[in-house]
């Protein structure tokens, strides 16, 4: 196991489960993989980042924030309405620098447990149903809260007119087309991945030919200048790049803040931006969201 990727056994080996647990997370927890040679190799590093996000009742490293004076950072997932909400955000307080990092949920809840970022962006799945989110204390530890920013609707991203016919996910894994994917260890990867194992398909083909990119937006840029056929993202995405647009799923994406730094002046500013009339105006011109429990606190 000295290489830089494992096996199934080996991973399995590594974390101490069984090999059936590997699959469950994989497509449950976001467990970073891929099948690019026929069968689930691990990167090592992404594993050992991806298990670090994982460790719950890790204290805080909250100097970091206090000593960071003027300063709003955040991590985890992408989106573009959050894109738009920092931007009206930086028009309010412009004595604030807001730093982003759009590296996925798993890189966010690391980033939030090292005490690194002010707010966690996090749309994973959770093995028993819903959301990691909905499980705050058993996934994050007690010292955290969640914070409902808007629920959006994933799925495909197709050519104007949709030239390939396609109604649903299994025809597109079908017929061989060029695909662009987010990265492992992203919340709409975890969701592909879990979709193609519960339809029975093997990944390899698919990924051979992929662009695998940063955000949705590249995803919906893939498809539109042709670099691929198919696209898997949110309906925002589509919407911004004149694309086709088949739903799949509603899924719910969370703000995770530290108790510690949930009473911030830069968090409140921002949770309030919630509830304005800019935000609303935001979602209508953008589309693809439901906003109706934004800036709702999720219970543990």
């Amino acid at each position: 196991m000295d290489g830089p990727f494992l096996d199934t056994r080996e991973i399995a080996t590594y974390l101490g489960i069984n090999e059936k647990q590997v699959y469950t997370l994989i497509h449950d927890r976001g467990l970073p993989a891929t099948k690019i040679t026929g069968k689930w190799l691990f990167p090592r590093h992404l594993v050992d980042r991806w298990v670090e996000a994982h460790v719950t009742s890790v204290p805080p490293l909250v100097p970091f924030l206090e000593g960071a004076k003027g300063v709003f950072l955040i991590a985890g997932s992408d989106d573009p309405l959050l894109d738009q909400l920092l931007s009206l955000y930086r028009r309010r307080y412009p004595d604030v620098i807001v730093l982003r990092s759009r590296a996925g949920s798993s890189e966010g809840m690391l980033a939030l447990r090292r005490g690194l970022c002010h707010i966690a962006c996090v749309h994973l799945p959770h093995p028993s149903g819903g959301f990691s989110t909905d499980h705050v204390e058993e996934v994050f530890g007690q010292d955290v809260v969640a914070v409902t920013f808007a629920n959006r609707m994933q799925g495909l991203l197709l050519p104007t007119g949709n030239p390939h016919g396609l109604s649903t996910l299994q025809e597109a894994v079908s017929a061989g087309l060029r695909w662009a994917l987010r990265e492992p260890g992203t919340g709409t990867r975890a969701l592909f991945d879990r979709e193609l194992d519960r339809l029975g398909n093997d990944p390899a083909p698919l990924l051979r030919n992929a662009i695998i990119v940063d955000t949705h937006l590249e995803v919906g840029l893939a498809v539109h200048r042709g670099e691929t056929d198919v696209g898997m993202g949110i309906e925002a995405a589509a919407r911004l790049t004149g694309l086709d647009f088949l739903p799949l799923r509603e899924e719910r994406f969370d703000f995770v803040i530290q108790k510690q730094t949930f009473f911030a002046g830069p968090v409140q500013n921002l949770l309030e931006l919630l509830g304005t009339p800019e935000f609303a105006d935001l979602v209508v011109r953008l589309g693809g969201y439901d906003i109706a429990a934004s800036g709702r606190m999720i219970n543990p």
